[in-house]
């Protein structure tokens, strides 16, 4: 576990980085992706995204409990500039400290904890907005990455100066370096992306290379303006009956296929894991793909 901030009351941020860490730790109370996507073993969820090397999760912790928490997934392929890719796929903080601003707080330690351009793919209005007033862009023609086949999916460059840091938090630097040091290495460990991968994590394997984010601007304009409500509002959106960020699947899956859902099947994959991502197939044979969660093999497919 490595810590990469605090507040002096107590909670404090930190990237999982071992299944067992959870032992150690409580879940909180979670209403959002029980009730609209069928996760009620959040346990048992995160330990499986654990074991993947492209998963980056970071929770909030107040007393041992986990109230707040955000996952994000490497892509499998970079930028056109070479640069990592992350996708945003679920940020979610408990009702029991909504509109506190924690799913800011939670949005912005992995930025910068997964150096690199990210992409997320808002589910509503006001989940836009929400992401607009971050920084997140429409992908215009000079966007490094193509998300031509992707619509809906917003933008957010590597080294975006994210003016949203609160005063009475405190980050841990040299975690945040810790925590960057430690997902490069793991694309050293990943041959499909490109060399310029590996030569950026041998880069950051001394202090002295990191890269700090507070001290790279970027003037992508911000086309919706940020107001503290919308701010607050959205990443609790558990509490209301509103959706606003859900769990979304690899941008890079076919475009044929759109996501349902998570779906526990009756008998394991051959990983070990039972839960699958649920998809509706379009085309020539419609029906229902069922792929696993863990090793992203197909598990099922039950025609339309």
């Amino acid at each position: 576990m490595i810590e990469l901030a605090c507040y002096d009351g107590g909670l404090r941020f930190s990237k999982l980085e071992y299944p067992y860490e959870l032992d150690k730790l409580k879940i909180g109370k979670f209403e959002y992706f029980n009730k609209h996507l069928g996760m009620s073993d959040y346990m048992g969820n995160f330990s499986s995204w654990l074991k993947r090397q492209s998963v980056t999760l970071i929770v909030g912790i107040d007393d041992a409990t986990i109230v707040g928490w955000v996952m994000t997934e490497r892509w499998k392929q970079n930028a056109k500039d070479g640069r990592p890719i992350y996708v945003l796929r679920a940020i979610e903080v408990s009702p029991t400290i909504a509109r506190k601003g924690i799913g800011k707080v939670l949005f912005l330690l992995s930025f910068k904890a997964c150096f690199g351009h990210m992409l997320t793919k808002p589910v509503n209005s006001i989940a836009k907005a929400f992401f607009l007033s971050l920084g997140f862009q429409e992908p215009g023609k000079n966007c490094p990455v193509d998300l031509s086949s992707y619509p809906g999916y917003l933008f957010l460059p590597e080294g975006y100066d994210l003016n949203t840091i609160p005063d009475e938090l405190k980050l841990s630097k040299g975690g945040i370096s810790e925590c960057q040091k430690d997902i490069s290495l793991k694309d050293m460990l990943r041959p499909e992306f490109s060399s310029s991968s590996v030569q950026d994590a041998v880069a950051v394997s001394t202090k002295e290379t990191v890269p700090v984010r507070e001290n790279v601007r970027h003037n992508a304009a911000k086309t919706v303006p940020k107001t503290e409500n919308e701010a607050q509002y959205v990443p609790s959106a558990v509490s209301t009956s509103t959706p606003a960020i859900q769990c979304i699947p690899d941008p890079a899956i076919s475009k044929d296929r759109e996501f349902l859902k998570e779906h526990k099947m009756m008998s394991p994959c051959s990983c070990g894991e039972y839960m699958t991502h649920k998809y509706a197939v379009s085309g020539k044979v419609p029906g229902f793909l069922f792929v696993c969660t863990a090793c992203e093999k197909e598990r099922y497919f039950l025609k339309g």
